[in-house]
């Protein structure tokens, strides 16, 4: 009688952690393809952390994502969702920027938040470009805004509404971050730029981007020709004060060091989108942290990573107080 109600409980015992380990394998990101993205591959790098390859026909090559996902992601149950935060880097990178350089996984890893790293090439600017010539297809404004983000939503628990997504970027990303905002203003309830290149109709940010290569040919792809017509290039109607009326609904943080070279030249930018939004009336966080002892953790007030993963640290409990959750 004993081995029986002792064989009896084993039984219970297993039939019991085989529904735990079905039910944590069930809740696992399970990724598919959809929205005009084609599903490739997918790779665990730690226990939060995933790297995801599709493609689509709105860039060329196959693109990599990076996702965090928050530490109770798969036993919290099939009805809790998370809100997104779409992390932009800036050029000569890559998605896995912001986990390998920066220290996203780190800032992020105790917040109830999704977090996602998507490619955006190296000199892409995040939108979809004026002269792709040889280069097409370079919709990278389509591709992450009408098929990433439904994609995101479509394969991984989400709180699929303006409500609950935000997005943030340094430098290039920093430009992309309040670009999308603007031309997607359904699609995000808090933007933030670190080191923004935010005015593309400043002279030294026009010079920069049509040497970003270093080739010695002009890089007109994303924006044309600055010397061209208004008409007939982007400079004009993809800058983000041309816009800025649209982030009337949106909350905002835009971040600036006082430090020289690259941060010196794009600083200009961060002010006059400032003093745009405040003729608006369109309510922001401004933070410009001069040497970069107002905001610690490393930075020195220049273009470089301990003020972006500062100023990263400093804006998640403002973004966090605005992201609706869902249990």
């Amino acid at each position: 009688m004993v081995i029986m109600r002792c064989s009896f409980l084993f039984i219970k015992i297993t039939l019991f952690l085989c529904y735990l380990t079905g039910y944590t394998t069930s809740d696992a990101p399970n990724f598919v393809s959809g929205f005009g993205l084609t599903f490739l591959s997918s790779a665990q790098l730690n226990p939060q952390l995933y790297e995801v390859v599709v493609s689509s026909k709105q860039v060329r090559g196959n693109q990599k994502v990076r996702i965090i996902v928050p530490t109770d992601y798969t036993t919290s149950g099939p009805s809790r969702r998370y809100p997104v935060l779409y992390l932009l880097h800036g050029s000569s990178g890559g998605a896995a920027d912001w986990t390998t350089v920066g220290q996203a996984q780190n800032i992020t890893s105790n917040a109830s938040l999704i977090t996602v790293m998507p490619n955006g090439d190296f000199y892409a600017f995040y939108t979809n470009w004026v002269i792709p010539g040889n280069s097409t297809p370079q919709n990278w404004c389509t591709y992450h805004m009408e098929q990433l983000v439904p994609w995101i939503d479509l394969n991984l628990r989400t709180v699929a509404k303006k409500q609950g997504r935000a997005i943030g970027g340094l430098s290039m990303g920093g430009y992309g971050s309040i670009h999308y905002a603007e031309l997607y203003t359904d699609n995000f309830i808090y933007a933030a730029s670190f080191s923004g290149a935010l005015d593309l109709l400043d002279p030294l940010v026009q010079e920069e981007i049509i040497n970003l290569p270093g080739t010695g040919v002009p890089f007109y792809g994303p924006f044309g020709n600055p010397s061209a017509p208004i008409g007939s290039n982007g400079f004009f109607a993809e800058n983000t004060l041309t816009r800025a009326a649209e982030l009337k609904n949106i909350s905002l943080a835009i971040y600036t060091g006082g430090g020289g070279g690259e941060e010196s030249r794009l600083r200009p930018g961060s002010y006059r989108l400032r003093d745009l939004l405040n003729v608006l009336d369109i309510p922001f966080y401004f933070d410009d942290y001069g040497n970069g002892q107002s905001i610690g953790h490393g930075c020195d007030g220049t273009h470089c990573w301990p003020c972006w993963n500062a100023a990263l640290i400093d804006v998640l409990p403002r973004i966090m107080a605005v992201l609706q959750q869902q249990y």
